[in-house]
């Protein structure tokens, strides 16, 4: 819920195992080399005005994270720390 726009940015540390969590404002800058990305989420007004208003980042969060699906977040992880790139489609 901080201010700003851009992504949020759940990535895996191939290195250490790790997740750590990262907010991209901008397009050219911010993607960590050597991080995989395991979880993103829009938050520019272009993913949630429709829907939500511009006012209603909050309201779009909430709904995003009820429909993740986590299942799939856990086997992007695990794929990550297999090395294996996991299909988006």
């Amino acid at each position: 819920m901080t201010r700003g726009i851009g992504w949020a940015i759940v990535y895996a540390d191939l290195t250490t195992g790790q997740l750590s969590n990262h907010f991209i404002a901008e397009h050219a800058n911010g993607n960590v080399a050597g991080f995989a990305p395991i979880l993103v989420m829009d938050v520019w007004e272009h993913a949630y005005m429709v829907d939500h208003r511009a006012s209603g980042r909050g309201k779009y969060i909430e709904a995003f994270m009820k429909n993740i699906d986590w299942e799939q977040v856990s086997n992007r992880f695990d794929d990550a720390q297999k090395g294996i790139m996991t299909k988006r489609f």
